[in-house]
């Protein structure tokens, strides 16, 4: 009869263990209350929330630019205090930052 050493036995055995049934734990196979009141399931549409991309005509840039712009007096830092004479805040001094 042939005898295989321990250790050539072992490597011939071990990797069938990874095909045995693992334990379930309790917990998961028996739930704790099975009475608690659940929601019921709720119908969504999957294009709930799509957004249509079809081209468009091009518009006027120079018009998108002024829809998009700060109107003025509606921010940046002019007009608050201590900001005169700084340069690139548009006060009177304003040299442009050069």
């Amino acid at each position: 009869m042939f005898k295989l050493p321990r250790p050539a036995a072992l490597a011939a055995v071990l990797p069938l263990a990874g095909c045995m049934p693992a334990a379930v734990p309790v917990g998961l196979v028996l739930p704790s209350e099975p009475n608690v009141p659940v929601p019921p399931p709720r119908y969504a549409k999957v294009t709930a929330g799509v957004q249509d991309f079809r081209v468009v005509e091009p518009k006027d840039w120079r018009e998108l630019n002024r829809q998009v712009a700060p109107k003025a007096g509606s921010g940046g830092m002019e007009g608050m205090p201590g900001m005169d004479g700084m340069p690139g805040m548009g006060g009177k001094r304003d040299s442009g930052g050069r």
